[in-house]
């Protein structure tokens, strides 16, 4: 069997579920779009524990966006961190380009532009919703993190 079907059969058999899930994009091989395999996350798992991290310029922004879009439109309303601002144009429609045509016609999925429900909050003086919050309310946790930390790598 070649390499490309072995790698298909494979994924598609150890990653069948059952249920709603959220496709995040379709699989790789030696730098190659395998659309016949998707990236995909149950729903029914989406409660647990999760960590998106790498290199800058790896697509960890926008694996965090594709999958808060896709919560947004499975009807889960999402609390994201977004320090830097890069995640609050989900609230506007996205606008089509080549660069996405080209990759979703390559991942075959199909695009709709479309604006997500978006509600900013805001412990700064910047536009948002104000949070407030008192050290009392965070503070223990934060200070004992720091703590640790501190003694920890003396």
């Amino acid at each position: 069997m070649e390499k490309k079907e072995k790698f298909i059969q494979t994924l598609n058999e150890k990653y069948q579920y059952s249920g709603e899930k959220i496709v995040l994009g379709k699989a790789m091989l030696d730098k190659e779009v395998v659309s016949e395999v998707e990236i995909a996350i149950p729903l029914k798992t989406i409660n647990r524990h999760g960590l998106i991290a790498g290199a800058t310029g790896t697509g960890k922004t926008k694996t965090l966006q594709v999958f808060v879009e896709n919560l947004s439109k499975a009807g889960v309303p999402s609390l994201v961190m977004d320090i830097k601002g890069d995640l609050s144009g989900l609230a506007a429609k996205g606008e089509e380009n080549s660069h996405i045509t080209t990759r979703h016609q390559k991942l075959q999925i199909p695009y709709q532009a479309m604006a997500f429900p978006v509600e900013l909050l805001s412990l700064s003086q910047e536009k948002g919703v104000r949070l407030r919050s008192t050290v009392s309310e965070f503070g223990p946790i934060l200070f004992s993190q720091y703590n640790l930390k501190k003694h920890c790598s003396a």
